[in-house]
């Protein structure tokens, strides 16, 4: 018998690779969680009022916040949902809830960054449909009137470029012509597709296109190689103003300049903080 390849725990019989893998697995957990605990812990304050996004670091957070609350290691803290799901998991995890019209200040935004570009404090938010599509107007409305941004990552998401797709929400049932001005602008350097409401479909979205509860759809820029404009390497700001400029255009996934600082989730190194002296006046 070859003990060499296998390894044994509780009477079961495991190959090594399939142990390293549910290590791994929980290293990344463990990360995850720990990343969540410490933005709690070092920026949110007893009677604040804090705004969350959505992603699972984002939920953990919340999470975590309703057991300090529960243990009366926070006091008087309220969340203000920027999305559907962070109403859900405040609700469930007993942190009371309010609005950025009614909260006279909100001192602290938490949100989970898809990717992160530290040399140009640069983020993508909303290329991710699952579990939920992104709500990016009411992230802009909160990144307006919030003191702090803090955004959570997970390590493998800190790169050197962003390089992923780009969501662009565009206002009413007339998508087409703001598309074809996405197509233009962008043509030889990405493709544009239309979100569909779930799953894969073709670049028009499919016979079940995504439509926000606000009448918005979501046109992804899929860039063929890293963020280009007209033919060659632009800066994001560049990149932002192009788009914001085409007529029909509500907002962008590029979050730019906007966070004070960066709470990395890291299996190998543990909870990195990048933390920024000044954040840029975010774009629209």
């Amino acid at each position: 018998m070859q003990l060499s390849r296998t390894h044994c725990t509780h009477g079961i019989v495991r190959p090594r690779s399939s142990t390293r893998l549910l290590v791994r697995a929980a290293a990344a957990a463990d990360s995850k969680r720990a990343a969540a605990e410490a933005a709690v812990d070092k920026y949110v304050t007893s009677n604040s009022a804090v705004a969350f996004g959505n992603g699972e670091l984002v939920n953990q957070a919340i999470a975590y916040l309703g057991a300090c609350l529960m243990h009366k290691k926070l006091e008087n803290v309220v969340a203000v949902p920027v999305s559907s799901a962070a109403a859900h998991e405040a609700a469930y995890h007993g942190v009371p809830l309010t609005t950025v019209e009614d909260a006279k200040q909100v001192s602290l935004l938490l949100e989970q960054a898809d990717q992160y570009d530290e040399s140009a404090n640069a983020a993508l938010k909303g290329i991710r449909a699952e579990p939920q599509q992104p709500e990016l107007p009411r992230l802009r409305q909160a990144l307006g009137s919030v003191q702090k941004v803090v955004l959570l990552a997970e390590s493998q998401d800190i790169v050197p470029q962003l390089c992923a797709s780009l969501p662009v929400f565009i206002d009413g049932s007339q998508w087409e012509e703001p598309a074809e001005a996405l197509d233009d602008l962008f043509l030889g350097d990405a493709e544009i597709w239309r979100r569909p409401a779930s799953g894969v479909a073709n670049p028009r979205g499919g016979d079940n296109p995504y439509m926000s509860p606000d009448g918005h759809n979501i046109v992804d820029v899929r860039f063929y190689e890293g963020m280009k404009l007209f033919g060659e390497d632009a800066k994001y700001d560049q990149i932002a103003q192009e788009i914001e400029q085409i007529e029909g255009v509500v907002t962008h996934g590029l979050l730019l300049g906007v966070a004070d600082a960066v709470v990395v989730a890291d299996p190998q190194q543990g909870v990195r903080v990048l933390e920024h002296k000044a954040a840029a006046a975010p774009s629209s």
